[in-house]
């Protein structure tokens, strides 16, 4: 066989490959983050606001490259269903997870774990403002006003539960701490999306009793955003 024969066999080959295996590679580039982002809920597990040393912390978030970071005394995990909007299959689906040190960096073990905040948001773009839906969960040591364990559903002017919010602290059962953090992260890979803060924290919803219902607008979008609204809640 000449040589340009077997250029053109080998360029065709090549091409079989290529079409045979994009979409392999879409589907590993679509489920990463929800894989990752599942990764991280499973080592949250062994993670206790403060008892768990923050050092940690900062060694968890170097398992997950550009997905987590730790600045200072901030540990922020990101998470984003990038491909699926990309390709127009679903809205942006954001998944964050930020831990605040405890204590000085010279204490022992770093200090330690102070709060642990989570957030799921779903937007139709980034930077587009109003969530479709959103859950949060903030963890806090010592006591609040209104008891260990608050859960409260915001539902928007179409009537849908756009919003979820739960807060835990000192005296919290397991359960309730194990609920809050069982965010579904299906979310991330799901056509179409998720469109409701149930379908975001599903397991919340299993104590309805203790579910209180607002009209209220969701909070900014974004990661940064997202970020930024664990600051006032204590």
């Amino acid at each position: 066989m000449d040589l340009p024969r077997l250029r053109r066999r080998l360029l065709r080959e090549l091409a079989y490959i290529a079409i045979l295996g994009a979409p392999l590679v879409l589907l590993v580039l679509i489920f990463a983050p929800r894989n990752d982002a599942g990764r991280l809920l499973r080592s949250l597990n062994q993670v206790s606001v403060a008892h768990t040393p923050f050092r940690r912390v900062e060694k968890l978030a170097a398992q997950f490259g550009s997905a987590g970071a730790c600045l200072g005394d901030n540990c922020l995990f990101q998470f984003q269903n990038t491909w699926l909007h990309r390709l127009h299959l679903a809205p942006v689906t954001e998944f964050n997870v930020m831990l605040r040190r405890s204590g000085s960096p010279g204490d022992p073990g770093g200090g330690t774990v102070g709060s642990l905040d989570m957030a799921m948001l779903v937007v139709r773009a980034p930077g587009a403002g109003t969530p479709i839906a959103s859950a949060l969960v903030f963890e806090r040591a010592g006591r609040q006003p209104g008891g260990p364990y608050q859960a409260s559903v915001l539902i928007n002017a179409r009537g849908v539960p756009g919003r979820t919010i739960v807060r835990l602290a000192d005296g919290a059962t397991a359960l309730q701490r194990r609920q809050a953090r069982d965010f579904n992260l299906r979310c991330l890979t799901r056509l179409g999306g998720c469109t409701s803060s149930r379908q975001l924290l599903p397991d919340i919803w299993s104590g309805a009793q203790h579910l209180q219902s607002a009209r209220s607008p969701a909070p900014a979008s974004s990661a940064p955003a997202a970020a930024a609204a664990f600051g006032p809640v204590h």
